[in-house]
């Protein structure tokens, strides 16, 4: 389960960061909003049949297909970021999107099932952890490929690492363990997203359900709008190169797997949502701060840029790792997969506005003062926790 969905991980993020810095190269930042926008659609039309599927058949045979789907859908992609067309990068998003959407809730949904409720928290630092160590791995290694090689070369090495992890990928989806369907006689949605808002609906009944599926869906958002700004503040403010801004990335990627894993160690039983105001307000105070290191000394600006990143990403990793596993033990197990998917589902109906968002933001002001906006609405976050903590847990 690890390895598979690290593979996947790793190849999505390295693949998306490679078209970002090709795009951003040749003039066209604008397409990282639109990209984010086609990468999200899939998770709202189709998250009522991904639920439906985790619970219907076995989660085994699901991943499998999928991840032999994604070969395809890779191949696709792979092809058209070696031509620039933007075209088919635009389809193999969507189509990658759409296999993501249906693997999430059965990836997700086998944590439970493997372990008891007590260590569901725990697992999850451990799969962040793994799952980030690729993303950092994609997004860097992404940076590497296009920065040392450069032009046609560069998309050629893109295109060969992309398809050759997806393979590896649906190879070791072979070994995933099985356990029965959980509802196998469970109807299909035929309403769609209408099924899916009826479901969301229906938490404000569990506020502390709900609760965890606001964070998640505010960290989503934050990390979709940090990445876009990141790369404009690496390439276009500070003239770092692909590499630097790469690796900027990735210090943030690596403070949100330290995040994950002090979630593990704190957020677990009854006390688990001790962390959300404390965690929010780290976020919030590293953005914010973001905005003041052009005031500092040259040589000093490098090191605070990765410093408030890492510290950004440990607030991100922590408000994460601690919601999903509480969704994870109180969905029921026939729900599981429609609880999942209903949570992906606002998750990525946040996520689209970040696309068009990050296009206002890079636009118009430096994305330093980008991070500096997004400290505040942070901090204005953590105190909003602190309130609804108070009131909704004992």
């Amino acid at each position: 389960m690890v390895v598979t969905n690290a593979l996947g991980s790793f190849n999505e993020n390295f693949f998306k960061e490679a078209a970002m810095l090709v795009a951003i190269a040749a003039g066209k930042g604008y397409l990282q909003g639109y990209g984010t926008m086609i990468f999200t659609f899939p998770f709202l039309l189709f998250a009522a049949p991904a639920g439906w599927l985790a619970d219907r058949f076995p989660k085994r045979r699901v991943m499998i297909g999928v991840k032999f789907f994604e070969v395809m859908a890779m191949s696709t992609g792979a092809y058209g970021l070696y031509n620039r067309n933007w075209t088919l990068v635009f389809i193999m998003a969507s189509l990658m999107a759409t296999q993501g959407v249906i693997f999430s809730p059965s990836i997700n949904g086998t944590i439970p099932e493997l372990f008891p409720d007590e260590q569901v928290t725990k697992a999850n630092a451990i799969m962040t952890v793994a799952v980030l160590a690729a993303i950092l791995a994609g997004v860097a290694s992404a940076g590497f490929a296009l920065g040392r090689t450069g032009g046609e070369r560069g998309r050629v090495v893109v295109m060969l690492i992309a398809v050759g992890v997806t393979v590896t990928g649906f190879l070791f989806s072979l070994a995933l363990p099985s356990f029965p369907a959980a509802s196998p006689l469970k109807e299909f949605p035929w309403r769609g997203p209408g099924d899916t808002l009826a479901r969301l609906y229906a938490f404000r009944k569990d506020r502390q359900l709900s609760i965890a599926v606001a964070v998640n869906m505010f960290v989503y958002l934050m990390g979709s709008l940090q990445i876009q700004v990141i790369n404009q503040l690496g390439i276009w403010q500070l003239h770092a190169g692909e590499n630097m801004t790469g690796l900027m990335v990735a210090s943030e990627l690596v403070g949100f797997g330290i995040g994950g894993l002090i979630s593990g160690l704190l957020a677990r039983g009854e006390r688990w949502h001790r962390v959300l105001a404390p965690a929010a307000g780290l976020l919030g105070v590293a953005m914010g701060l973001v905005a003041a290191v052009p005031r500092l000394p040259g040589p000093l600006q490098t090191r605070a840029f990765f410093s408030l990143f890492l510290a950004a990403g440990a607030g991100g990793g922590m408000l994460l790792v601690a919601c999903r596993s509480f969704i994870q033990i109180r969905a029921g197990a026939g729900e599981m997969g429609a609880v999942l998917a209903a949570t992906n589902f606002a998750i990525f109906g946040i996520i689209i506005f970040s696309g068009p968002l990050a296009n206002i933001l890079n636009r118009f002001i430096l994305p330093t003062a980008s991070y500096g906006l997004m400290g505040i609405t942070s901090l204005l976050a953590s105190g909003v926790l602190f309130i609804a903590v108070k009131r909704n847990f004992p």
